[in-house]
């Protein structure tokens, strides 16, 4: 998903930005987008639901999905080390 922007208009309290609701919901969806899913894969070739872009990590790694599911031939999930004690 592309970034979100937020318009802040040109001045405090001049209306020309976003409504209070519009503004949440962009930051709502951008969280989303970068948020971790709660559990890493099970297999690098993922399942169904898996999309491009998603993120997920445990005690070792970090999980990165390079493409959305398809068939689950293909292997969709990198696996990373990352430094202990960084999370």
């Amino acid at each position: 998903m592309t970034q979100e922007i937020i318009n802040t208009g040109a001045s405090p309290n001049d209306t020309s930005g976003d409504p209070i609701r519009t503004a949440f919901t962009k930051v709502n969806n951008n969280f989303t987008d970068l948020y971790p899913q709660a559990t890493p894969p099970t297999h690098s070739t993922g399942k169904s639901g898996d999309t491009a872009g998603m993120m997920a990590f445990d005690g070792t790694y970090i999980y990165f999905c390079t493409t959305s599911y398809t068939t689950g031939t293909v292997n969709i999930w990198v696996r990373m080390t990352y430094p202990a004690g960084t999370w």
